[in-house]
């Protein structure tokens, strides 16, 4: 990069920094504490957005670092971004639209709703199973090394009903016996994004449109297609190359969402107000099963200690990871609170929340637990 280039970089990554905080307020206990703690990160070489949020609206929200190296463009904070495998926890809260609406029941097996997936173990997985990476369904990413994308997604095209999606790479044999195990797995949710097709007589396109981004006007939020080769402005790099491309649209239920990251803190909030599902299905949705690493449906739900709060904290995290870009979703429901972040470095490490140290550790104690410092 020349002096030159670098200037003109630093200037616009100021400029984004300087706007979203002055359209973001200090409302809250915890928004100079993530402000200032973000800022660490972006010292310290983090590149993406992290916006919070409550039932007030959003409450900071930064954006530092570049989209793009070649041509060089800054991050916003109004980008649309790869939901990645956030796109499994819309996927599961659709599911449980269909539960509550009575067309099917986390019991009831994919035979019995969606009998023509051609897999021989059908009978005996369950939706639940689906939802919670139990199912023992061949993995389309098996024997791929980190650094490279399943030739499954690297398609130009793709089919255009989910069910031919689910019995072109997911119908072989089971690797173990349904519920044996958990084994994270993108064939679990292509299958339930076939049975809601199959149950609603909608593409599930249409279902995230009708159901989720119209009814929230989430105006960014939609399935990624198959017609341009670029969904986003947002280039994922794992350490100084690019990481490889996926065709986005390929990954269906499983990771196909784009969308903002402020349209993220929108979906969180709804989903906790209410708006979405009633509350006792929240709660089906929000429990963690401690036999397979508190995995819940869609996400993982626990209890864990964050700097500055006295008691343990019920959180709800979801992850994603698409070719470079990495995405972390915590909602803190007790709190009515959220924290989102992106970012296009594949190998940026987060660490672990229960492990009480790393980047997403700082970044979810300040969010949810910092007191306010007194007012300059």
């Amino acid at each position: 990069m020349t002096d030159w280039t670098h200037r003109i970089y630093s200037i616009a990554t100021a400029i984004t920094a300087v706007v979203t905080l002055s359209l973001g307020s200090w409302r809250t206990a915890g928004a100079q504490s993530l402000a200032a703690t973000a800022d660490s990160l972006f010292t310290g070489g983090f590149e993406g957005v992290i916006m919070s949020g409550d039932s007030t609206g959003r409450l900071v929200a930064l954006a530092h670092g570049r989209a793009q190296r070649i041509p060089l463009r800054p991050h916003r904070t109004d980008t649309v971004w790869p939901w990645a495998s956030v796109t499994k926890q819309v996927t599961a809260v659709l599911v449980m639209m269909e539960v509550e609406r009575g067309t099917l029941t986390l019991e009831s097996s994919i035979a019995e709703l969606l009998p023509s997936f051609r897999s021989a173990g059908a009978a005996g997985m369950t939706v639940r199973q689906l939802l919670q990476h139990t199912t023992g369904l061949p993995n389309p990413n098996a024997g791929t090394p980190d650094d490279a994308m399943p030739p499954m997604y690297l398609r130009p095209t793709i089919a255009s009903r989910a069910i031919d999606e689910a019995n072109r790479f997911c119908a072989g044999p089971a690797v173990r016996a349904p519920g044996e195990g958990f084994d994270y797995n993108d064939c679990d949710y292509i299958v339930l994004g076939a049975i809601l097709e199959a149950r609603t007589g909608t593409p599930y396109a249409t279902l995230i449109r009708t159901r989720i981004a119209e009814p929230l006007n989430l105006r960014s939020l939609r399935l990624a297609d198959t017609r341009a080769a670029r969904q986003t402005r947002i280039t994922g790099y794992l350490g100084t190359r690019p990481a490889p491309r996926a065709n986005l649209a390929t990954y269906g239920a499983a990771g196909a969402l784009i969308g903002t990251p402020d349209d993220l803190l929108r979906f969180d909030d709804a989903l906790m107000a209410g708006k979405l599902l009633r509350p006792a299905s929240l709660t089906v949705l929000w429990q963690g099963e401690p036999r397979i690493g508190y995995v819940a449906l869609g996400a993982w739900s626990f209890t864990t200690r964050l700097a500055g709060c006295a008691a343990p904290v019920a959180l709800v995290e979801r992850r994603g990871d698409i070719g470079g870009v990495q995405v972390r979703n915590l909602i803190a429901p007790a709190r009515r609170q959220s924290l989102v972040v992106f970012t296009n470095d594949g190998t940026f490490d987060f660490g672990e929340l229960w492990q009480g140290k790393g980047a997403g550790y700082a970044l979810a104690s300040a969010a949810f637990c910092s007191q306010a410092p007194a007012r300059p």
